[in-house]
């Protein structure tokens, strides 16, 4: 019997075309009017640029600097610095009261409208692939620094209806949204228009929410020793920006996304990342199935530049050997 795969996704950028950040931020303020005082209420262009002025102001005075850093260690030290840069935008929304009032329920139905409204569109072949993956001896996962995965659930079940109605091929009989493992920052909302803070409240321990590179390698640790079938397994992760960094490296396969055409800034720069610290990759399209040599493991503490791809969508991902004619995933 074929080992278990475990597909793990970034949503912002990989899932999804764009960012949907902006969109949630204008959520918080169409749903917390009756508790929010206007002349509080900054625009998403100010927030945007507080937060980028103190990220630039961070990255002017940290050493080494970019140029400097070639090796994956410095990269990865460097990401785990921004966790302030991150804590201190998180305390901004929670002080300008962006979310008060939002109450369950709230951005899951805004998601559905969403997506309705063709605000949020989903890369091509997310269907094929989570229709894939799951029927089989496989798990499926999402790992996002953004807000929410009520949201992100939310965009993915209307966007299932939405196929499901048209009568195209959909995703199959069942709850299929439902049995993704979604670990996000939430929105808390309520009277104080808090967020959540992933660390504080897991059984892992630790302290604040899903904001780094790191984060996102833990969350999807966590992600991985909680799965129904166990740890053994294939772990493919896919992302889009330096934020997934770690995973890419840290995963059996990783695989990022570069847009037809004119690439996203967050790929750019993972491009650029990869190339200064001479790390390889190639399109997933080239790959063989004796291209992926993979040795299981229950405790993934080291990094690896073996297996490093890029896909345009997820279409590429579907007809690489990863899902056709590899021994070791469901065809």
């Amino acid at each position: 019997m074929a080992p278990p795969v475990r597909l793990v996704l970034d949503w912002d950028g990989s899932i999804t075309i764009t960012s949907t950040l902006p969109l949630i931020f204008q959520t918080g303020y169409d749903l917390n009017a009756p508790f929010a005082h206007p002349d509080n209420r900054p625009s998403w262009n100010s927030v945007s640029e507080a937060y980028m002025s103190d990220y630039r102001a961070h990255r002017s005075a940290y050493k080494p600097q970019a140029i400097e850093r070639n090796s994956v260690e410095q990269e990865l030290a460097w990401l785990e610095s921004l966790r302030d840069v991150e804590r201190r935008s998180t305390e901004r929304a929670e002080s300008a009261g962006v979310f008060c009032g939002v109450q369950e329920g709230d951005v899951q139905r805004a998601a559905e409208d969403a997506i309705k409204e063709g605000k949020v569109i989903l890369r091509k072949g997310w269907d094929r692939l989570v229709n894939r993956v799951l029927p089989g001896n496989a798990e499926v996962g999402i790992v996002s620094v953004g807000w929410s995965g009520e949201f992100i659930r939310g965009c993915l079940r209307a966007a299932a209806r939405e196929m499901n109605s048209k009568e195209e091929k959909g995703l199959g009989r069942g709850d299929i949204v439902g049995s993704i493992d979604i670990r996000a920052n939430e929105i808390i909302g309520g009277r104080d228009g808090r967020m959540s803070r992933y660390f504080e409240e897991s059984s892992r321990g630790g302290e604040g929410g899903i904001w780094t590179a790191r984060d996102k390698r833990k969350v999807m640790e966590d992600l991985i020793r909680e799965c129904r079938t166990g740890k053994e397994g294939i772990l493919v992760y896919v992302g889009d920006s330096t934020t997934d960094l770690e995973c890419l490296l840290s995963a059996d396969v990783g695989v990022f996304i570069r847009s037809e055409g004119e690439m996203t800034g967050e790929q750019l720069d993972l491009e650029r990342t990869l190339t200064r610290l001479g790390i390889d990759s190639r399109w997933i399209g080239q790959m063989r199935a004796c291209d992926v040599e993979v040795e299981q493991s229950t405790n993934r503490t080291e990094l690896t530049m073996n297996n490093l791809w890029w896909a345009r969508n997820f279409d590429d991902i579907c007809t690489s050997p990863l899902f056709d004619g590899c021994p070791y995933l469901p065809s």
